[in-house]
């Protein structure tokens, strides 16, 4: 994967060659990359790239890239070139080259520190303007390629990962025990903070701009634009344009070089991406292919989509690369794997993830399509039903209830979806006090899992700060909110760039069509209708692969097909009490006073039993938690070992 470094200070220039190598390798660089290291007055930017993305569908084959006083390090897909072009052409401005950096760096010449605002792509970058003495660096929104920050010996470092920030001399590495105590509960964790007290990440669409050394400057550089039906086309006219969009998304992600692959499912969203993609690679006659990856789950399991997969890609005469999800471990040596990690958080589905991006590499491909961003943008939760609450339409309410199937599923259910979302927050803090200082949990929130140390939870206030960093979003309209929330909330593009590293590490890149700028303000130009209404989700996006995909499997489906949660809850039942028995005897989360140990090995037990809990994925967070800790602290990181000490004595003081 690609990887970039930039030093910006006075002392820049004092770190050697070895040491900026050493600080690429620590970011899971290989001896087979490409390495360049440009040294300037003021700063230092270097990047490490595998063979592989040196393809012009890629990063492209220049690293750091100068153009007079303004040098550039991206680790960057650029899409939508010629648009991009064009614009500048009217800014007057003329890339030097045909990369993705080159753009990236014409696109600053024309905007300045705006520049990110003007690019469609999966990028991260750092700028050095050394006759501004300005330092720019950005993120997409979706936040597929990961940047962090932080101050070692008066400069200002950005890095791919973390752990290359700590690679400098003079690096901190001090823990941060609540971020680690927020990983280990399974809360969403919407602040810029890592699991190190002086590393933040650039969160996703964020831009940091710092001048003449002064403090940094963040700012976002796109946000999801307000929903408003007012002046959208009718359905069909929107299906087909939908159809045109997703269709120039798919195009502009297309490997230009060699096949492509799609990780497709029996769903709507994957296949969507794949229809529009084979369509448009045949009506062009071009000679590469798109190929789908797909999971065999066994007969009669919830994951099973084989059929529909089947039937989906011989529409197209394409034969299906199978994987069978019994070859594909859960766990996979979890400690040796903590080890390699620079923060706790661990991906619940790596093996899963991992063994579709080798999938990919059987077929020689190295880009891999899939079909995140459609539950996002083409479906809603049962929380519209707040809003039918809140504006008198009560008869609406009452057919919509039926017609979803919840006649009998009890007033606490009508609570959670219609009364609660419209609770002002007097009414919630009132109610927090009636359960014992219990907050209702809303269906956007996480809860603490019972094992969370309660006197620690407080002292670090874990549940104020997960409400905290949660995005500011206005929207009136719940159906609304909950889509810019989920746009807007910084989990996503931890989770996005966490699955992006995992592909990128089995040599393959992933995008993601849906996820496209232009259709998600499109989708959010819509009705709520054509996203639930009754028995039918996604109409929209259905509507727009008429004849691309079979009828059959466009029509309404009785049950959702494709559930995982099988898989985790089979896997987590028969394997955890095993990695958990020797490892939480003597718990170093519970020396430092974050959980009980005693009460997480009793919920593990339960849950192994067959007893439900709605905290199933914080047992797998707070166990990956520990293996990193320790991993951690074994590898020699004194400061962790301090810190464990000295929070355990804070927590019993107070």
């Amino acid at each position: 994967m690609s990887v970039i470094l930039a030093v910006v200070g006075d002392d820049a220039a004092a770190l050697d060659d070895a040491t900026i190598r050493r600080a690429l390798a620590s970011m899971h660089a290989s001896g087979e990359d490409r390495v360049a290291i440009w040294r300037g007055a003021g700063a230092t930017l270097a990047v490490a790239r595998q063979p592989w993305e040196l393809s012009p569908s890629m990063s492209g084959d220049a690293l750091v890239v100068t153009d007079g006083d303004v040098t550039i390090a991206a680790d960057a897909s650029i899409y939508y070139r010629d648009d991009l072009r064009a614009a500048l052409a009217r800014a007057r401005i003329f890339a030097t080259g045909s990369t993705a950096s080159h753009l990236i760096l014409a696109a600053y010449r024309a905007w300045g520190a705006d520049c990110a605002a003007h690019l469609e792509g999966d990028f991260a970058f750092a700028i050095w303007d050394g006759a501004a003495k300005r330092v720019v660096a950005a993120r997409d929104f979706s936040g597929k390629r990961t940047l962090y920050h932080s101050t070692v010996n008066d400069a200002l470092v950005l890095a791919s990962t973390a752990g290359g920030v700590l690679a400098l001399p003079g690096a901190s590495t001090s823990l941060n025990l609540a971020a680690i105590a927020e990983t280990a509960a399974g809360l969403w964790g919407g602040s810029a903070e890592t699991c190190y007290e002086t590393v933040r990440t650039l969160q996703g669409a964020q831009t940091l701009v710092q001048e003449h050394g002064a403090p940094i400057r963040l700012a976002q550089n796109w946000s999801p634009p307000r929903a408003s039906t007012r002046g959208s086309p009718p359905f069909e006219e929107a299906a087909i344009e939908l159809r045109k969009l997703l269709t120039r998304a798919v195009t502009e992600r297309l490997d230009s070089e060699g096949d492509t692959s799609i990780w497709l499912s029996g769903g709507w969203d994957s296949p969507a991406v794949f229809a529009a993609g084979a369509n448009a690679l045949d009506t062009s006659k071009a000679n590469h292919k798109l190929l789908p990856i797909s999971i065999s789950y066994p007969v009669g399991d919830q994951g099973r989509e084989d059929e529909l997969i089947r039937e989906i890609a011989a529409r197209w005469n394409a034969p299906v690369h199978w994987l069978d999800i019994q070859n594909i471990p859960f766990f996979d040596h979890p400690a040796e794997r903590a080890a390699t990690r620079d923060e706790p958080f661990a991906h619940p589905f790596e093996m899963w993830h991992r063994s579709l991006a080798r999938g990919t590499r059987a077929t020689h491909s190295r880009i891999a399509l899939e079909g995140v961003g459609g539950d996002q943008l083409f479906q809603v939760s049962e929380v519209f039903l707040s809003d039918l609450l809140r504006t008198g339409r009560l008869g609406e309410l009452a057919r919509e209830w039926k017609a979803k199937g919840m006649t009998n599923s009890g007033f606490r259910t009508f609570f959670r979806w219609a009364i609660q979302p419209n609770l002002p927050q007097p009414a919630l803090a009132l109610a927090s006090m009636v359960r014992g200082g219990r907050p209702l949990v809303g269906y956007l929130e996480r809860a603490l899992p019972p094992w969370i140390d309660r006197r620690f939870a407080r002292e670090h206030a874990l549940d104020r700060r997960d409400r905290a960093y949660a995005p500011r979003v206005t929207h009136r309209n719940r159906s609304d909110r909950e889509t810019a929330w989920y746009l807007s909330h910084q989990y996503f593009p931890r989770v996005f760039g966490v699955t992006s590293t995992f592909a990128r590490e089995e040599g393959v890149e992933i995008r993601s069509p849906l996820y496209d700028r232009r259709i998600i303000e499109f989708a959010l130009s819509r009705p709520r209708e054509e996203r639930s209404a009754g028995s039918e989700t996604k109409r929209l996006l259905r509507a727009s692969m008429r004849g691309l995909l079979p009828d059959s499997i466009l029509q309404t489906r009785a049950k959702r097909t494709g559930e995982t949660g099988g898989y985790f809850t089979r896997s987590m039942r028969q394997q955890l009490p095993a990695l958990v028995d020797p490892v939480f005897e003597h718990s170093l989360l519970a020396q430092a006073g974050v959980i009980d140990a005693t009460l997480f090995r009793q919920a593990v037990a339960e849950y192994a039993r067959g007893v439900q809990s709605n905290f199933a994925a914080s047992l797998y967070f707070t166990l990956q938690a520990e293996l990193w800790l320790r991993s951690h602290i074994a590898s020699g990181t004194s400061s962790a070992l301090n810190i464990l000490s000295s929070s355990r004595a804070t927590v019993e003081s107070g």
